[in-house]
């Protein structure tokens, strides 16, 4: 918590060392493999039939990247670059760029980069959680909806972002999504929308671009041991109407123990809902161990149309320990389970898409739970 927001915010990776100015490229990443024992929570519609655990090996935000900075004179301004490279390690495999990518500009006044880069929302949530990049990630939970997709924390195409120096403790990051229909077509069902007579499914290059364009703030005060922040998005889905969020967050950090919480509401007109949600965060770091909790909630949704409850909603909880092997390389395990309402789907390993999550996803009703497993290894 301690780490500013405009470092994550250029960065996207706690580990992932700070620009260097040096013209050179610097070279970073992270290996993160965990060994997961699944119960999907399921069983048949009559409850006779329990459906089989696995066992599986998953990459979870395992990546590469490329950085530099080259130094423009005058004023201190520089251009700065990055492409990072998510992949699965146990499978290698992977798609150049698909992780933090652009080219900005960077001095006295702030940071401006464009490209593929993760949203302010995203990164008020990334400052709070401390199973990020897990299956226990808060994201199966905060900022999804009732089918268990991440809705409001992503790393988003077309992005044009701003962020601000430390101004007495408190910076701010914008981000204007140009087109936020090259976001959506993986994240969100396809809904029919006529435009100029012609009927496209969103997420295709049919749309008026100027209609499907979003953006997304933050303002975040850190005073070292307390940190608050808050922010608000909002996506523009063309003819289907628009959806949005806003969210606040909080943390107090003194002698090794560290607390943080996150509440967000969101509702969308195309998929008809508003719900609440809410993550309590807990880690007490003795030498190289860290005992780590959380809980998470989201509450049923309202239907917009009927203005009744759907019985969607879910909560999870997670145990866990960390064990600091060096600087650079941890050891964990921890237990996560998330219990769902009758026609709530939420899943483990979807908030951080899990290299291999098919036995974590949740379905209706299901109480999919995971004992874990891992080791993290960042360069």
């Amino acid at each position: 918590m301690k780490k500013s927001l405009i470092a994550l915010a250029i960065a996207s990776a706690v580990s992932a060392p700070a620009f260097a100015a040096t013209s050179n490229v610097d070279v970073y990443g992270v290996m993160n493999l965990s060994l997961n024992f699944v119960d999907p929570g399921t069983s048949s519609p009559l409850g006779l039939i329990e459906t089989s655990s696995s066992t599986s090996l998953s990459s979870v935000g395992s990546r590469i990247g490329f950085k530099g900075v080259e130094d423009l004179g005058g004023g201190g301004l520089k251009a700065i670059w990055q492409i990072e490279t998510g992949f699965n390690a146990e499978e290698v495999s992977g798609t150049i760029g698909s992780r933090n990518t652009f080219v900005g500009l960077q001095g006295g006044w702030g940071t401006v980069l464009m490209g593929n880069h993760d949203t302010p929302m995203k990164l008020l949530g990334r400052s709070v959680d401390n199973f990020a990049d897990t299956l226990a990630d808060s994201r199966n939970i905060l900022g999804a909806v009732a089918t268990g997709v991440n809705m409001y924390d992503l790393r988003t195409k077309n992005t044009i972002a701003y962020i601000s120096p430390a101004f007495s403790g408190v910076t701010v990051a914008v981000a204007y999504i140009t087109d936020w229909s090259a976001n959506t077509a993986a994240t969100f069902p396809t809904v029919p929308v006529t435009t100029t007579g012609a009927v496209y499914p969103l997420g295709t290059n049919g749309l008026d671009n100027n209609n499907t364009d979003a953006y997304s703030i933050n303002a975040v005060w850190n005073a070292g041991a307390i940190m608050i922040g808050g922010g608000y998005e909002q996506q523009n889905l063309g003819n289907a109407g628009s959806q949005d969020i806003w969210r606040l967050v909080g943390g107090f950090n003194i002698a090794g123990f560290k607390l943080g919480a996150e509440y967000s509401q969101a509702s969308s007109d195309v998929a008809l809902f508003t719900n609440d949600s809410y993550g309590l965060f807990a880690t007490w770091t003795i030498g190289n161990w860290a005992i780590k909790g959380n809980y998470l909630n989201v509450s049923d949704s309202d239907a917009t149309l009927l203005g009744v409850s759907a019985n969607d909603g879910a909560d999870q909880w997670t145990l866990g320990v960390d064990y600091a092997l060096s600087k650079r390389t941890t050891l964990y395990a921890f237990y996560a389970a998330v219990s769902n309402d009758t026609t709530g789907a939420y899943g483990l390993g979807t908030g951080a898409a899990a290299s291999d999550q098919t036995s974590g996803l949740g379905t209706a009703g299901s109480d999919p739970s995971t004992f874990s497993v891992g080791l993290k290894h960042a360069f």
